[in-house]
């Protein structure tokens, strides 16, 4: 518990010193040349790109540190190791997934507290960096490599590693939006990662729900943002959509177990592979 711990306090450790070192005197220039009147503060580009480069530079600061310390380790192997079949069914089961998980979150309206940010990275291209490659590969390193690879070599059963992984992955997200989110889909990337012994098929999940969000953020508005599925498609097509994605989700996780290995590869004396 106090290794998680530890994790979990670099993770935002780095987070907030390249924060402060970065984006907080951008933003305070910025704050300063429009008279220092913060209550109608809206980030400018400058500030953008400065917060997208302190979440890129943080991100490279965790990876190095997992690394380092070796919380993680490399085995290139496990890029072949995982089929292509595999990884075209597992891309098949997170797309589904999001869906079913995206809709749950709109019916339960969750407010969303870092839309705004969100939306303005997503137009950034340092932004857009630290959104789709930055965050799935040190969230996966870390949640589902050190955090759940470590529980799992102690003895915890994999159920019980899955559910604190994903648990303290969605909660890291501090946005009531997120949250749920982030749990159902990191349920899903924690067991790729433990029927696969690879971290790949988590990471390109990741990515593609990443860069799905990124893509809707960069082409559609505000308002089209904030507009729920059922109101642009109606309750019929919604609901079948719900359902399907839900048929899609059981289908393929049942598929999937009854033919990847009941052992992960990782399990014994291997601390990752990714």
């Amino acid at each position: 518990m106090v290794r998680i711990c530890k994790l979990v306090i670099y993770y935002f450790l780095y987070q907030f010193l390249f924060t402060a070192l970065i984006a907080l005197p951008s933003t305070w220039i910025q704050i300063m040349n429009n008279g220092g009147d913060v209550s109608n503060f809206t980030p400018g580009e400058t500030t953008i790109t400065s917060t997208g480069l302190a979440m890129v530079l943080s991100g490279i600061a965790m990876i190095w540190h997992l690394i380092h310390f070796k919380y993680v380790k490399f085995n290139l192997k496990s890029f072949s190791e995982v089929s292509g079949k595999t990884m075209a069914l597992s891309i098949v089961w997170v797309v589904a997934s999001m869906m079913f998980a995206n809709l749950c979150c709109e019916f339960l309206n969750l407010p969303d507290y870092t839309q705004a940010t969100a939306y303005a990275m997503s137009r950034n291209v340092l932004g857009i960096l630290s959104i789709t490659i930055m965050a799935p590969l040190v969230e996966e390193l870390l949640f589902r490599g050190a955090i759940q690879g470590h529980l799992m070599r102690i003895g915890v059963k994999p159920l019980f590693a899955i559910l604190a992984s994903s648990a303290i992955f969605g909660f890291i997200h501090m946005n009531p939006a997120q949250i749920l989110f982030a749990f159902a889909i990191g349920l899903i990337f924690g067991w790729l990662y433990y029927r696969t012994g690879s971290l790949v098929p988590g990471i390109v999940g990741h990515f593609i729900n990443n860069s799905i969000a990124c893509i809707q953020m960069a082409v559609m508005t505000q308002e089209e943002i904030n507009t729920k599925t059922i109101d642009w498609l109606g309750e019929g097509p919604t609901y079948a959509l719900f359902a399907i994605s839900f048929a899609i989700m059981i289908g393929m996780f049942f598929y999937l177990k009854k033919h990847l290995p009941d052992t992960p590869v990782y399990i014994g004396n291997q601390d990752l592979t990714i």
